[in-house]
């Protein structure tokens, strides 16, 4: 429902990690960026370098993540043809304020929309040269990402080793901050 008094900005940011390493998918050379996590000074996780990209309804958000996914990186191997070689985070940024009320507090969501690369079996796909570096980062970001899992679930943990990957550094805040989490 449309509620005259309250304001509703609507971002998206597409990120890719790949060799751990960031692109930005909504950026049309994704090879020529400096992407880097930093806290904001609310403590929060945001991507440096990042594009933003407004969506005013539910066809531009799609729009926006059908662009993404043309800029994936995909390989063939034995066992599938169109492998993605990364995973992407795809990102809804809500920004809620009141119309009325200009220092009233304004509420900020983000919603990550995760696609990770599946874990492979080298031995079974066959891979070799650039794919098989591939399969290797995949794994391992994939191992980290147990790791932080089993530290948060761990009540006696004291350390949580999101900055062992960028995939889990990115997904900080998503996987330990202020958030309901669903895998």
């Amino acid at each position: 429902q449309s509620n005259p008094q309250i304001a509703v900005s609507v971002k998206i940011s597409y990120l890719e990690v790949y060799n751990e390493q960031f692109f930005d998918l909504l950026q049309e050379n994704t090879k020529l960026q400096d992407l880097a996590v930093m806290d904001d000074v609310n403590g929060n996780v945001q991507v440096k370098g990042l594009s933003l990209k407004t969506a005013t309804s539910e066809e531009e958000a799609l729009n926006l993540l059908f662009e993404g996914e043309t800029n994936r990186a995909i390989a063939e191997h034995q066992m599938n043809k169109n492998s993605t070689r990364s995973h992407c985070v795809f990102t809804v940024h809500l920004d809620i304020r009141s119309r009325i009320e200009s220092n009233e507090k304004v509420v900020r969501s983000k919603l990550n929309l995760v696609d990770l690369a599946g874990s492979e079996r080298v031995k079974n796909t066959g891979s070799i040269g650039k794919t098989l570096q591939e399969a290797n980062y995949i794994n391992k970001s994939l191992t980290f990402l147990e790791q932080v899992v089993i530290a948060l679930s761990s009540k006696s943990r004291d350390h949580i080793p999101f900055r062992q990957s960028k995939l889990t550094n990115v997904l900080r805040d998503s996987l330990g901050g202020n958030c309901k989490t669903r895998l």
